[in-house]
């Protein structure tokens, strides 16, 4: 039998769980974290919402829409609540990508193929040529019944995937309102949902990889040889999720004047400017886990570190929510095909009963 790997983790939410085999209940070890807490996700997200483009349409500049943006940030960590083995298998390895587990496969970040699935080609011809020499952590059967452990993790392919499915809902709508057939008003209403939605939805992905212990296997207190003695304490990625950014007191108000950075994005091909994301907040891991040796984790140094991947996050997001729009400016072809496809007839009106009579 070809020999797998494991990253034995407890990703993800505060609440406990573990999936059992019969009812794929789930079960993670005490004290597991999501990365950043719900107000670091918040506070990337407004804070990339700041920088749309001046294209932008302007409902998406409004108070109401951009707390619902946010709220749909959180949305990807309230999925790995539910005790459901499909949902696990295909929902928690999107939350992380372990960098340093590519090596026993002899790849590194710039050699993973750029499509999901061929990525796992990857993994697997790497394990079977390997045989019984791979070198991957032993996984834990009883424990990973749904199979999440096998993996290094999916992030860069959840921002990237999300990042597409956000052209599309752009392009949608677009099309709608050059169409300006006032009968397709509840159309642009649920278009608009869908682009508030993506939005949120990507910005979570964006989010985590911005959390540097998202990008390593380190992610829980240091694993392994450990020369500097760094701290092993489980706790240590909650601790980073939100209590450092209490302890800084780190907010939208007090970082919405940062400098939130123009990332250049390919618009139709994402790719480069996402694993670059990666790579930055994989560089802080080691810094990270060096401050908190030293105890300047909580001062300014630390204040310095946290803040900039925070605000590196909302860059990155910012130019993905641009480039999409960018990128989805319809075609009189794509408006053409959108009415041939369509099949939109204007719906009946609704007669309402008079009430009962009391």
């Amino acid at each position: 039998m070809t020999p797998t790997i494991a990253t034995i983790r407890g990703r993800a939410i505060r609440t406990a769980f573990t999936i059992l085999a019969a009812g794929a209940a789930v079960l993670a070890p005490a004290s597991p974290s999501h990365a950043w807490d719900a107000a670091g996700h918040r506070l990337i997200t407004l804070l990339a919402l700041d920088h749309l483009s001046p294209q932008m349409p302007e409902f998406l500049k409004q108070s109401d829409t951009r707390t619902r943006i946010t709220e749909n940030a959180l949305e990807p960590d309230r999925w790995r609540s539910v005790r459901l083995g499909q949902l696990v298998h295909l929902n928690n390895p999107d939350h992380y990508l372990d960098v340093e587990d590519l090596e026993a496969y002899g790849l590194t970040l710039r050699d993973i193929a750029p499509l999901r699935y061929e990525f796992i080609s990857q993994l697997v011809l790497a394990r079977e040529r390997a045989g019984e020499n791979f070198k991957g952590r032993p996984i834990n059967p009883a424990r990973d019944t749904a199979k999440t452990d096998q993996w290094p993790g999916f992030a860069p392919y959840a921002a990237a995937e999300n990042y597409g499915k956000l052209i599309s809902s752009f392009k949608v709508l677009r099309i709608l309102e050059k169409l300006a057939d006032s009968s397709r008003q509840e159309q642009v209403l649920a278009e608009r949902g869908n682009v508030v939605a993506i939005m949120g939805v990507l910005s979570h992905y964006v989010g985590d990889l911005a959390q540097p212990l998202h990008t390593t296997h380190h992610h829980h207190g240091w694993q392994g040889d450990n020369p500097e003695g760094f701290t092993t304490r489980y706790t240590f990625h909650s601790y980073i999720d939100g209590g450092v950014l209490d302890i800084h007191a780190l907010t939208y108000e007090s970082l919405k004047d940062a400098h939130v950075i123009d990332r250049p994005v390919e618009t139709m091909n994402p790719w480069s400017a996402i694993i670059e994301h990666v790579e930055r907040s994989h560089a802080e891991v080691v810094p990270l886990y060096q401050l908190d040796k030293s105890g300047e984790l909580t001062k300014e140094p630390g204040k310095v570190l946290i803040s900039g991947r925070l605000v590196d996050g909302a860059s990155m997001l910012a130019a993905l929510y641009n480039a999409a729009w960018q990128a989805a400016e319809p075609t009189e072809k794509d408006i053409e095909n959108f009415q041939k496809y369509d099949g939109f007839v204007p719906p009946p009106a609704v007669n309402t009963p008079p009430a009962a009579v009391k």
